[in-house]
């Protein structure tokens, strides 16, 4: 290829690259400018005259330390333009009679905000588990040392507590993180009643721990199908018995059931703990919010996150005060095989001997 154009091959690629919806910048072998169409002139903030060095134009405009020749750009680069603008600058082989070297230029201040929110919110997470944390280390030097010091502090069931609160503060961002780019290509068919009897079985031994009896009352074997992210609702699903299993006093029982109400599945979780601070009888309680706020602990932190998950799911959660001096939670999720209102048997009696009769000889 010549050093230098002629007027037409010029003209030619000036056309080419004014209707591209990128920046470019053409360079020769030199690494002297060819040609730069306006996309490429107005995200740069910059004038580009034809035959100037690419490299000490841009060393010039942005003070950069370190010279970024067109061979360096292969990788791609990002370039802070200002604190508002992010570019990415990416060097590729030019088209014949087009320079020896493209410089594509893209805008990608959306993803760099992005991974800047991700950063903050790391160092966020970061130090919410840097108290949690060593509060656990501490009680482990202490039982070491002092036992009857560390069962003063709270012993094993404070260690619990406090490892449950670091669980739920990454639950909690893992669920942030993954739902802000969530598609609805994301949402898959599942069965509930299946995944209830998958997070009965994985909380059983939580429940044995805590000495509360954990029951699953299904009144038929029939699937109900939701759409969603089956990880997450089961996760909900599983804060909220546990949260209730973990409140309950030594002796009593949780008791989980399934029914269709309308066009949605209703997760019912009975525990029998003295009620939720703040119910009054005979309301529905739905700020949890402020449950999370009660404690250096992070009390009812995984409700909060339970609800954020039903509503994505176009769902609600809630809480009354049921007949047992505790709390009834009702988890509400949109069903594809809503049916009318099923009447729910009066006692666990009953409930054991629809289920019994449901069953095949």
């Amino acid at each position: 290829m010549s050093d230098r154009m002629s007027d037409d091959e010029a003209r030619r690629m000036r056309g080419v690259m004014s209707g591209l919806p990128c920046g470019v910048v053409a360079l020769d072998g030199a690494g002297a400018v060819v040609c730069a169409n306006a996309r490429a002139l107005e995200m740069l903030k910059m004038e580009l005259p034809l035959g100037i060095d690419f490299t000490d134009a841009l060393s010039e405009r942005f003070a950069m330390a370190e010279l970024p020749r067109p061979r360096d750009l292969q990788a791609g680069r990002e370039l802070r333009v200002d604190e508002e603008t992010t570019l990415w600058l990416q060097a590729g082989p030019a088209a014949a009679g087009a320079g020896d070297t493209v410089i594509a230029v893209t805008d990608v201040t959306p993803f760099a905000r992005s991974l800047d929110e991700r950063a903050m919110s790391l160092r966020f997470l970061l130090h919410d588990l840097r108290s949690p944390l060593n509060s656990i280390s501490a009680l482990t030097q202490l039982d070491a040392s002092d036992p009857e010091a560390f069962e003063r502090c709270g012993g094993m069931q404070q260690i619990t507590q406090l490892a449950h609160y670091v669980l739920s503060l990454g639950e909690q961002f893992i669920f942030t993180s993954v739902a802000e780019h969530l598609q609805a290509r994301d949402f898959k068919r599942f069965d509930l009643r299946a995944t209830l009897r998958q997070i009965i079985s994985q909380l059983e031994v939580t429940a044995v721990y805590c000495g509360v009896a954990l029951h699953l009352w299904l009144p038929d074997n029939s699937p109900v199908w939701v759409s969603g992210m089956r990880n997450f609702v089961a996760r909900a699903v599983q804060n909220v018995i546990d949260n209730a299993v973990r409140a309950s006093p030594r002796g009593v029982a949780v008791t989980v059931s399934l029914r269709h109400a309308g066009r949605f599945a209703e997760v019912l979780v009975n525990d029998s703990a003295g009620g939720l601070p703040g119910l009054l009888e005979g309301e529905r309680f739905t700020d949890f919010e402020k449950l999370g706020k009660k404690s250096a602990t992070g009390f009812g932190l995984g409700l909060k996150l339970a609800v954020q998950i039903v509503g994505m799911h176009g769902g609600e959660l809630y809480a009354e005060r049921n007949d047992q001096g505790g709390t009834l939670f009702v988890l509400r999720l949109p069903c594809l095989n809503a049916v009318g209102s099923t009447p729910q048997p009066a006692s666990l009696v009953d409930a054991d001997r629809a289920l019994r009769a449901s069953r095949p000889d």
